[in-house]
């Protein structure tokens, strides 16, 4: 990445739309051939807010007496990518989540469940059909395709009713962009990917059981930048809406209602071997949604990361 001023990235947080590299597909630049990338990252939620049937909107998470009252998350989440090709890389996601939740069954009961497990693995790949530089006004522009499939592994009763695993398996596909304005160092970077997920299995207690779990459309839209050698920022909008109803989202009359979650998202980024080297680095990523409708959310969502690359060519 170049230089930009602080004043530029500023500038980015109100006019652009989770940051770096897509969770589980990669960075929208893509990676070098004969490049291995590995990738470390650890992700905290404490969730605040529920969505309630009765009063038909989000509530407070204790606010009621039956229901879920607390809930938090941890997710441990190791990927390692590698470049095929100049234009064509895959990689693999291991998701190691953790989680607790103070629910009241319907009977009056308190439960506080807690679980840890591995829940996810994710298979990837991108390719860029698209790499040219100084194209018009822009120094350097990239669009390709990325694609991911992600398997629900010990889907257990246990781990669905505390909320760590997904209970479904996942799919991911859509195009990636990333290009730099000119020479004044600001890059624009982002995705639009539809995520088909399928029908939830039955589990006794579970919110979602049986449930056709709504497909979403996840985006994201960013700027960044290295104001100086080792330092590195950035603001955008990232989120998802759903594409289709969404059966744990009803109303008092049995109708059904869309969820969304759209989040502001700030990062700063360290570089140890300077920003010429920008995938060798340590960052903080801040979601701050500012509206959301879905089953729980959080007031805001923190990730702390570590990645590096290493080459065999």
């Amino acid at each position: 990445m170049k230089r930009i001023v602080g004043s530029l990235v500023m500038i980015g947080l109100l006019v652009s739309l989770p940051l770096g590299a897509e969770d589980t597909i990669g960075c929208s630049k893509g990676i070098g051939k004969g490049v291995i990338w590995p990738r470390l990252t650890l992700k905290v939620m404490n969730f605040t807010d529920k969505w309630s049937t009765t009063a038909e909107r989000m509530v407070a998470m204790n606010s009621e007496e039956r229901g879920l009252q607390d809930a938090s998350f941890r997710q441990l989440d190791f990927r390692l990518g590698y470049g095929i090709l100049h234009n064509l890389n895959v990689g693999v996601n291991l998701k190691y989540t953790w989680g607790e939740a103070d629910k009241i069954n319907n009977t009056g009961q308190f439960l506080s469940l807690s679980e840890k497990d591995l829940t996810q693995i994710w298979l990837s790949g991108q390719w860029f059909f698209l790499d040219k530089h100084k194209a018009g006004g822009l120094r350097h522009l990239k669009l390709g395709l990325g694609a991911s499939y992600g398997f629900a592994v010990n889907n257990k009763d246990e781990n669905l009713l505390v909320g760590i695993g997904p209970g479904v398996d996942q799919f991911k596909l859509g195009p990636m962009w990333h290009f730099e304005i000119g020479s004044s160092g600001v890059e624009i970077a982002g995705h639009a990917l539809y995520n088909w997920k399928g029908t939830a299995r039955e589990v006794k207690g579970w919110g979602r059981s049986g449930h056709n779990i709504a497909d979403t459309l996840n985006y994201q839209l960013k700027l960044e930048g290295a104001p100086f050698r080792f330092l590195g920022c950035g603001a955008g909008l990232t989120g998802w809406f759903g594409v289709e109803e969404d059966m744990s989202l009803v109303n008092l009359d049995n109708t059904l209602n869309r969820g969304y979650n759209h989040a502001v998202m700030l990062h700063a980024e360290l570089f140890p071997m300077g920003d010429q080297y920008e995938k060798r680095k340590i960052y903080l990523i801040v979601n701050i949604p500012y509206a959301q409708r879905a089953m729980k959310s959080a007031d805001v969502v923190w990730t702390l990361g570590f990645m590096w690359t290493f080459y065999t060519l």
